[in-house]
């Protein structure tokens, strides 16, 4: 058995993070950051979905390690998995988790990136861990949520449920379609006038007025559209 406090260990969406139980919080800090710095070049620039076992984390901890990795190698932590619950670093924390579990179950998952020229079709909703790179096509009958950067096609509510939504981590894509609405995405006045919002904040698009409408998910905009 390894004496190591933390071990990496790549698996099929990731990497897995082996952490002792028993040093103190802020020495296993240290450790993962020392780790990660001395890998950095190995791993490059890349986003992955982080699994942690042997240590139970609180919230704040989850952030502190994200933080760290993120801090000592080019590596964009998009979901942490712990026990036996993904975490999204940028957005759970702000939908209701009623309805994200409601969408984990009927949603049709896609674990990585989609990437160019890549299509992907959904009967249900569809969550990618992950982005929608240029020139990728997603497309889905009920709702889409991109966890990294959608900049390629998103039809949600396909062919013309327009009483679906789309949530990207970031948005870079004029491609957005919602049922038989497409067009020019208006971003919600009193957030457009707010001059200290956030650089990048996760947004989600709806139809309004038969023209896409987005909100930062700060505002609350999928619980007052849940049905």
């Amino acid at each position: 058995m390894s004496n190591d406090p933390v071990v990496l260990k790549s698996n099929k969406y990731g990497l897995t993070l082996q952490l002792d139980a028993t040093i103190p919080f802020e020495d296993l800090i240290r450790k993962v950051c020392e780790k990660f710095a001395a890998s950095a070049d190995f791993f490059g620039e890349t986003s992955m979905v982080l699994e942690t076992m042997g240590r139970e984390l609180s919230g704040e901890e989850g952030l502190i390690l994200i933080q760290a990795i993120e801090l000592n190698s080019k590596i964009k932590v998009i979901l942490l998995h712990e026990n036996n619950e993904y975490k999204d670093t940028r957005m759970l924390d702000q939908i209701d988790r009623f309805y994200t579990d409601e969408i984990f179950e009927n949603a049709k998952i896609v674990r990585g990136s989609v990437m160019k020229n890549d299509e992907i079709n959904s009967d249900s909703s569809i969550i990618i861990l992950g982005d929608v790179k240029s020139k990728a096509t997603v497309r889905a009958k009920g709702n889409i949520i991109v966890i990294g950067t959608l900049e390629g096609t998103a039809h949600a509510g396909y062919p013309d449920n327009t009483g679906c939504y789309i949530v990207a981590g970031e948005l870079n894509s004029k491609n957005i379609h919602i049922g038989t609405v497409t067009g020019e995405i208006s971003v919600q006045k009193k957030w457009s006038l707010r001059v200290h919002r956030k650089e990048v904040e996760p947004l989600g698009i709806t139809v309004w007025n038969r023209e896409l409408l987005a909100e930062p998910l700060s505002s609350g905009l999928l619980r007052r559209i849940k049905n």
